[in-house]
């Protein structure tokens, strides 16, 4: 999904320069819109992990001991 609405700000900054309404769509906040999209990914992971961190722990530990 991430990568298809970069898509999109692509083809409109560079296939619709020229709108009827008068818009400036070359000014379009590609890098922006990048970095913004990363937090939006990466933001559920940041809020989850301290509250299931003991989990990952224990699964940890308990994989690493040898019987």
């Amino acid at each position: 999904m991430l990568q298809r609405m970069m898509a999109n700000i692509q083809f409109l900054t560079t296939q619709l320069q020229d709108t009827p309404m008068g818009y400036d769509l070359s000014a379009l906040p590609n890098e922006s819109a990048r970095m913004a999209m990363c937090v939006v990914a990466a933001g559920p992971m940041l809020f989850i992990f301290p509250f299931f961190q003991k989990y990952f722990v224990k699964g940890i530990t308990a994989g690493a001991l040898k019987e």
